[in-house]
């Protein structure tokens, strides 16, 4: 009588065939884990995150917003022109001084009247000269900090790119891992027919089975979230995933850790920093000129006509009889007491600066941290690709000599079980290597301001 025919096999066959059917739907699942992303590589998503993340873009707009203010500074220089330009319609009567009676105005009741007007500061204490140090410091903020909105954008697309690539590994690994069940699962169910092997084999191998297919599940929902992560990250309209071209990149070698303190030390970071510092100098440079007086010239042309006919044609011209005046002023002032207001500004000032010049330092000081906790973190990753390769080599040698031995009965299925396991948790080490290795020297290249 066959083996499956017996009760007690019949109760273990049920059990095998319901653990894979509950298994089954998660594999229909995940029969495509891009759901139609459009696959592009690295440097095309750091390049659209560039164009559409909000942090470039308000990264733009201050520059923008500085250079009018740069030429608004020097603009200040430049005189102040006014021109001007009236008419009045005038009608009706008027006393007479001299009988106390109503009479009529005589003249032409048309007037026209224009004039020009030009001021400028000669002195200001030096203000106007702060003023524009100032703003050529802030466009210098304004330009490293669309320098480090660039790399923050692309160690964001990074993160999230290397998190797509580590997914699609995982998606592999987990295939594979499914097979390898899926083998195991036909092999015990063999052994068990014949009877030679235990219940709880077959339905070790049916509980591996779909344990296999939860991990194609999870890899391939992970790979569904990294992609909406780098579409929203590049500012895509439509759904982008990594290229699995780039799953085998070779990267550049590194600069020595040397030359990479030096770049750490003007990168982004600190860079902006130092601006921020120079800004702030600037500020207080310009809040001592208050202390002085300035002084002012001003120019002013007035011309005035009673005519039938528009006058504007003589704007700036003497002639005949008509009015006209012009008129140059100096005027110096100087402020005595406000209040102890421009104290408190002065006070503001050095106080900015002093907190400007902590943040400095402290940013520097940062970027020394930053390159040991990354060079480290880029050393221990990359060494633990090299070992997990290894025990991948070694883990796939065990299984199979685990495999022969099972088929042979001279080990048990917990052996074989041990052996696989084994060889999925190297699998899943060194792609987590792989990440954390790609990941630090993506954060190497934010740090010093330049791709590595």
């Amino acid at each position: 009588m066959n083996d499956w025919n017996r009760p007690g096999q019949n109760v273990v066959g049920a059990l095998i065939f319901g653990a894979v059917m509950l298994a089954a739907p998660l594999g229909a699942q995940t029969s495509s884990s891009d759901d139609g992303a459009r696959p592009i590589s690295l440097r095309e998503a750091i390049e659209l995150a560039g164009k559409n993340s909000p942090a470039a873009v308000s990264a733009r707009g201050l520059d923008r917003n500085a250079a009018a203010a740069r030429r608004q500074a020097l603009g200040s220089y430049v005189p102040n022109v006014n021109l001007s330009a009236g008419s009045g319609h005038t009608q009706g009567t008027t006393i007479n001084n001299f009988n106390g009676q109503l009479t009529a105005l005589s003249g032409n009741p048309w007037s026209y009247n224009n004039g020009i007007g030009l001021n400028v500061e000669l002195f200001d204490g030096g203000r106007r000269f702060s003023e524009v140090r100032r703003i050529r410091a802030t466009a210098e903020v304004a330009d490293v900090s669309a320098t480090s909105a660039r790399f923050d954008a692309s160690l964001q697309v990074k993160q999230q790119f290397y998190a797509a690539l580590a997914a699609r590994e995982s998606s592999a690994a987990a295939k594979a891992q499914l097979e390898q069940a899926e083998q195991q699962l036909k092999a015990s169910s063999a052994r068990l027919a014949a009877g030679v092997a235990t219940k709880s084999d077959s339905l070790r191998s049916a509980i591996l089975v779909g344990n296999a297919r939860l991990a194609v599940l999870t890899s391939e929902n992970d790979l569904r979230v990294a992609n909406a992560s780098l579409t929203r990250i590049a500012g895509s309209t439509v759904l982008i995933t990594a290229s699995p071209d780039d799953t085998l990149e070779t990267p550049l070698a590194l600069p020595s850790e040397d030359q990479l303190a030096v770049l750490a030390g003007d990168g982004p970071a600190v860079r902006l920093a130092t601006s921020d510092v120079a800004v702030a100098r600037a500020a207080k440079r310009s809040q001592r000129s208050t202390y002085l007086p300035t002084l002012t010239m001003g120019y002013n042309y007035a011309f005035s006509q009673n005519s039938a006919g528009f006058a504007g044609r003589n704007l700036l011209l003497v002639g005949g009889d008509n009015a006209s005046r012009h008129t140059v002023n100096f005027n110096i002032t100087y402020q005595l007491y406000n209040g102890f207001s421009r104290e408190s500004q002065t006070v503001q000032a050095d106080v900015a600066l002093t907190n400007a010049e902590a943040q400095l330092r402290d940013a520097q000081l940062a970027a020394r941290q930053n390159l040991t906790n990354f060079m480290r973190s880029l050393e221990n990753a990359q060494a633990r690709v090299q070992v997990q390769l290894a025990a991948i080599a070694a883990s796939e040698e065990d299984l199979r000599v685990q495999q022969q031995r099972y088929a042979l009965g001279a080990s048990t299925l917990l052996d074989l079980l041990t052996s696989q396991t084994q060889l999925n948790e190297a699998r899943q080490a060194l792609i987590q290597a792989r990440l954390d290795s790609r990941i630090a020297r993506a954060q190497l290249s934010a740090l010093v301001g330049r791709e590595l």
